[in-house]
């Protein structure tokens, strides 16, 4: 997978940066659909020559539990498509945006269990991070392991990213084994259902517990790429690397963060924030967008002036972005401290004590 010790694949959800034209580095995530609140069209605009992991939607299709007074689940009211539409919503996404032959791999339709949607005083669909209980999460092991199969049965010649959900050990690693017969050489395996680690880091003890007994389980049945979704959060790729460089599988990541980061100021402080873990600062300043970043052709299209190393929002969002590329990289050296076996549950406690580690 060449010398990165994690590939990073930047999420794309705009045509352009302030202005300036969109950059990912050599890889870019993309999903068909985006919005917290309400869903659309994802509109992108992929650079030429990069490499293109496309997701499924299945982070912004929402699902509403409705429970009975016996706590048990008594209707799945799913705002979520047929497997077949899923997949045709990726395929015409990919047609109409142009970056059907960049794709490197497609994701299966799976079910996220570390998003809950309910129903907002006016009706709409509020979407949180809530961790879904073991038995709901049933229903989406058994939706995302028919996903699988579906993706593997019509994967038209494209390689797949084939993503595993479960909240206990037991059910993750049952997950994992009724996916991998689905799997084929140039697959991903998908870390699902973890991206709420850097919001949720309780979860860290039951993630590492998942680690210490899938990733020797994927390496002795020959998965050779693990892709962990939606995440820069050091304390999550630090021991997940590790335990892959042990079984020879390579590691992978996507995140549209390191795009919109430097540009999401806290209403607090007014301050933004600026890289990951040993590079994290809080107190970033975000920079303006000038005159020279508006400068047009005489066809009307954006043709920024900035000069390079000029401090723009545009340009410095690239930077940023470059930037995590080349940390994530080299995550061995740049993060010692998160490269390393974790063998009990408490010790991540240790870890983070006193560490900055967003």
């Amino acid at each position: 997978m060449g010398s990165e010790a994690i590939r990073f694949y930047c999420g794309v959800g705009e045509t352009a940066y302030n202005y300036h034209p969109v950059y990912t580095g050599s890889y870019a995530c993309v999903s068909p659909v985006s919005g917290t609140t309400r869903k659309k069209v994802n509109p992108v605009a992929i650079p030429p020559g990069v490499r293109v992991i496309q997701d499924s939607g299945a982070f912004n299709d929402a699902c509403l539990l409705f429970r009975g007074q016996a706590r048990r689940m008594e209707l799945m009211v799913a705002h979520r498509l047929s497997l077949k539409d899923a997949l045709q919503r990726q395929e015409n996404h990919a047609d109409r945006f142009g970056y059907a032959h960049q794709l490197e791999a497609r994701a299966s339709y799976d079910v996220l269990i570390d998003e809950t949607w309910t129903e907002g005083e006016s009706g709409e669909l509020v979407r949180t991070k809530r961790r879904w209980s073991e038995a709901d999460a049933e229903w989406a092991v058994e939706e995302t392991v028919a996903a699988a199969a579906y993706l593997d049965a019509h994967r038209n010649g494209i390689p797949c990213v084939m993503s595993a959900q479960g909240v206990s050990v037991k059910q993750y690693l049952h997950c994992a084994e009724r996916i991998l017969p689905f799997m084929r050489d140039g697959d991903l395996f998908g870390l699902g259902g973890f991206c709420i680690l850097g919001r949720m880091p309780s979860l860290l003890p039951a993630y590492y517990e998942i680690l210490h007994r899938l990733i020797p389980f994927l390496g002795r049945e020959g998965v050779r790429r693990v892709h962990l979704w939606g995440s820069c959060y050091a304390p999550a790729l630090g021991p997940l690397l590790y335990l892959c460089d042990a079984h020879g599988i390579a590691v992978s990541t996507d995140s549209i963060g390191p795009s919109t980061r430097p540009v999401k100021r806290d209403p607090k402080t007014g301050y933004a924030e600026w890289g990951y873990a040993s590079w994290h600062s809080s107190t970033y300043v975000v920079p303006p967008v000038l005159e020279s970043c508006k400068v047009t052709d005489e066809h009307g299209h954006k043709a920024p002036a900035c000069a390079p190393g000029t401090r723009c929002r545009g340009l410095e969002r690239a930077r940023h972005i470059a930037l995590t590329g080349e940390w994530l990289a080299h995550f061995r050296q740049r993060e010692p401290r998160w490269y390393a076996q974790v063998y009990y549950q408490s010790s991540w406690l240790t870890l983070l004590e006193g560490s900055d580690a967003a």
